[in-house]
């Protein structure tokens, strides 16, 4: 399977690379079968771009560990609770 076309510009991808304890996530949703689950990917898309994910949220949609969502904006969190039912 080919690598998610978005590493370029993912702030996540860019910064979680370098710690092995997020090898895992991006095993899987960088460069495995869970690209279209990838919840990065489609705030991104819902909110026109990458520029609109917050840097701390995980392909998953949580924060990244020692970090919170509560300077996330309120357009990422009305996405998330679509995404999530």
């Amino acid at each position: 399977m080919a690598d998610c076309e978005n590493l370029a510009y993912c702030s996540f991808f860019k910064g979680a690379s370098k710690e092995e304890k997020y090898e895992g996530l991006i095993d899987m949703y960088c460069k495995g079968d869970k690209q279209d689950e990838c919840v990065r990917k489609r705030v991104s898309k819902a909110l026109g771009g990458p520029e609109n994910v917050p840097s701390n949220m995980m392909p998953n949609g949580s924060p990244l560990l020692g970090t919170d969502d509560s300077t996330w904006s309120e357009d990422v969190t009305k996405v998330l609770k679509t995404i999530r039912g």
